[in-house]
């Protein structure tokens, strides 16, 4: 009988063991789409604001242009 309940000891710690692999195996490879979805999301943000800036800078000497024009128009 004794070598029955080393048995079943023996075999209960090996599926510990073999449960703790599979979880930590799971959190392991679960973690890759995170991070490139976080990339994509700073690639959008970035195009994003250049692109305001540039149609900032271009309404800007939209403005200058028309101020200009008004001021030879008004000196005519």
């Amino acid at each position: 009988m004794a070598v029955i309940n080393q048995s079943k000891f023996f075999m209960k710690k090996v599926m510990y063991l073999f449960v703790a692999v599979i979880m930590f195996v799971f959190t392991a490879c679960g973690g890759g789409e995170t991070a490139t979805q976080e990339a994509a999301t700073e690639e959008v943000v970035e195009e994003v604001v250049e692109e305001v800036v540039e149609d900032t800078a271009a309404a800007e000497e939209a403005e200058a242009t028309e101020e200009a024009e008004a001021t030879e128009e008004a000196a005519e």
